[in-house]
């Protein structure tokens, strides 16, 4: 019996569990991955600590972003083949939708999971759930599983949803995962002023690194409520999920594009007063950044290396799966200011 390793959610605000699984067939549009480098995401402490409200698909696999190689794949799947070098991303590109994917132990037990999962040796995959990667584009593979997530979202919502120009003013609330490749694309595209809101002092530290233009540790500070009062900045993008910093912002006379990455906690509120909006204050949601990994991955990872993107910087730590548990807890404590990585 083939069995392979994997992180499950058991129970919200507790930690995973290592469950050895059985190597599943691929079904119609499903491809089976042998996963190498795995991201974790704000969006798995997320769920974790169930931040959207109960979770009704418990016990299930995690992650969402990840690099591997193709095993094996099944019925109509056309876009890769076996030994095909991939990279895994939760926005959907070419290909179908999966059937319901689930997992089981050796004694029947399921395990949920979503169309695309990362923390496991083998992860069985939707296939409008990977990309294929060229043997010139993955020289070093642990910056593939980037690709996946934060650091493409980032900048497709200043590109497509902020559409962001030189000379202009932004702040950036926040600046982790999402906050430091923002800092680094308005460097590229010689934004006047990229200020940052950010009180943890390595945070700090990268941001400026990175290139950030002022970076203030609190909302009291005087230079940062002189220019919300003035209206100083042309866009505002917020990666924290902070309702008490969104409505603090938003209690300024601010008219520009605000657009909203950070997922708050469910029971949270944001207030503002809704004339902001007919005198020109636009409230923009991303999902994802309208990330389209068929056009975006590649052209994304290659403008990162051509601009030399601070990989070494941004990836903070790689862990092995079985101190899934300790990077959890090294992400809670805010010793992860980048990304880490699981690496098979």
């Amino acid at each position: 019996m083939n069995l392979f390793e994997s992180a499950v959610l058991v129970k919200q605000k507790k930690p995973l569990k290592i469950f050895k699984l059985k190597k599943p067939i691929p079904g119609k549009n499903q491809v089976l991955v042998k996963i190498i480098y795995s991201g974790f995401c704000s969006s798995q402490y997320g769920e974790i600590q169930g931040l959207k409200g109960k979770d009704k698909y418990i016990p299930h696999s995690l992650g969402h972003e990840a690099c591997g190689r193709v095993l094996k794949i099944g019925m109509d799947v056309n876009k890769v083949k076996k030994n095909d070098f991939v990279v895994l991303h939760w926005m959907k590109s070419k290909g179908k939708d999966s059937q319901k994917i689930e997992y089981k132990d050796k004694n029947g037990f399921k395990i949920n999971s979503g169309k695309i999962t990362t923390f496991s040796y083998l992860s069985l995959v939707s296939e409008n759930r990977i990309t294929k990667i060229s043997s010139t584009d993955r020289k070093n593979l642990k910056l593939l599983p980037l690709m996946g997530c934060s650091i493409p979202v980032a900048f497709s919502t200043l590109e497509k949803i902020l559409k962001i120009n030189q000379n202009k003013n932004i702040l950036i609330l926040g600046s982790g995962a999402l906050g430091l490749p923002m800092i680094h694309y308005c460097k590229y595209k010689k934004l006047k002023n990229i200020d940052v809101l950010e009180r943890n002092t390595n945070a700090i530290k990268k941001s400026k690194k990175f290139g950030a233009t002022n970076i203030f540790k609190n909302l009291n500070d005087f230079n940062l409520k002189k220019k919300l009062q003035d209206n100083f900045y042309n866009y505002i993008v917020d990666t924290t999920g902070s309702s008490m910093i969104i409505s603090k912002i938003l209690s300024f006379p601010v008219v520009c594009k605000f657009a909203f990455l950070g997922v708050p906690h469910f029971r949270e509120k944001i207030k503002f007063n809704s004339l902001k909006i007919n005198y020109g204050l636009k409230l923009l949601g991303s999902y994802g950044g309208n990330y389209n990994p068929d056009q975006d991955l590649i052209r994304y990872l290659r403008l990162l290396k051509k601009t030399k993107f601070k990989f070494n910087m941004y990836i903070d730590k790689i862990y092995n799966l079985k101190k899934i548990n300790k990077l959890i807890s090294d992400f809670k404590n805010k010793k992860i200011i980048g990304k880490a990585l699981i690496k098979f």
